[in-house]
C-alpha cells in the first residue's frame, strides 16, 4: 500500500468514528475496502477530489440516520423490557393474591372463599406453570404469543384435570366435577387475560 493510500485510509478511519460503534463493527471493514478500491481506480486528482466529496456527502447523510436508527432500536428494546416486566409483575400479583385469598379462607373458614377454593387453586397452579411455559416459548420460538397461550393453557388445563379426575375415582374426598369446573374457569381466566393483553399491545403499536 502506497503512502497516499495509507494517508487516505487513516483519514477515512477517523471519519468512520462518526458512525455508531455497532455499525462500524459490522460494516466498517467493508466500507474501508470498498473505498480503497475506489481510490485505486481514481487515477487523476480531480477523480480523487470527487471521491472525497462523495464520501463526505455520504458520511453527512448516513451517519445521523444510523444514530437515529440506533436510538429507535434502544427505545424499542426498553419498551419491550418494560412490557415484559409489567406482564410478569401482573401475573405474580394475581397468583400471590389467589394464594393469599385461599389461605385466608381456609384459616378463617370463610364459606364464600372456600366455595371457590378449587378455582383459586387452579388459578394459582396454572398461573405459575402456564405463564412460565408461555414466557419461555415466546422468547425461544417465533410463534404468535396468543396462539402459544391458547395451546399452553389448554394442555395445562387438560392434563392436570384428567389426572385429578382419575385420582378422584380412588379418593372419594376429591370432587371430580368441581376440579374440572375449576380448571375450565381458570383456563378462561388466564387465556382471557392474555387475549386482552395481546389486543392492548396491538392497539399501542398502531397508535
Amino acid at each position: 500500500m502506497g503512502r497516499t493510500a495509507k494517508r487516505f485510509l487513516k483519514i477515512y478511519s477517523i471519519l468512520l468514528l462518526a458512525y455508531p460503534r455497532e455499525f462500524r463493527r459490522e460494516y466498517g471493514s467493508e466500507m474501508v475496502l470498498l473505498l480503497l478500491d475506489c481510490q485505486r481506480e481514481a487515477r487523476t486528482t480531480s477523480a480523487r477530489r470527487r471521491l472525497w466529496l462523495r464520501t463526505l456527502f455520504d458520511l453527512v447523510r448516513t451517519a445521523p440516520r444510523e444514530h437515529l436508527n440506533k436510538l429507535r432500536e434502544e427505545n424499542k428494546l426498553m419498551r419491550k423490557l418494560h412490557t415484559d416486566l409489567v406482564a410478569i409483575g401482573g401475573c405474580v400479583l394475581l397468583i400471590v393474591g389467589a394464594l393469599l385469598l385461599l389461605n385466608y379462607g381456609r384459616s378463617h373458614q370463610v364459606p364464600s372463599i372456600l366455595l371457590f377454593g378449587h378455582v383459586l387453586d387452579a388459578v394459582a397452579f396454572k398461573g405459575i406453570v402456564g405463564n412460565l411455559i408461555v414466557f419461555l416459548l415466546i422468547k425461544l420460538t417465533r410463534y404468535r404469543p396468543l396462539r402459544i397461550a391458547l395451546w399452553t393453557f389448554l394442555i395445562v388445563t387438560f392434563v392436570p384435570a384428567l389426572a385429578l379426575t382419575l385420582i378422584a375415582g380412588a379418593d372419594p374426598s376429591i370432587n371430580a366435577s368441581k376440579v374440572v369446573i375449576a380448571y375450565v374457569v381458570s383456563f378462561f381466566f388466564w387465556y382471557g387475560l392474555h387475549w386482552l393483553w395481546s389486543n392492548k399491545l396491538k392497539t399501542s403499536e398502531t397508535a
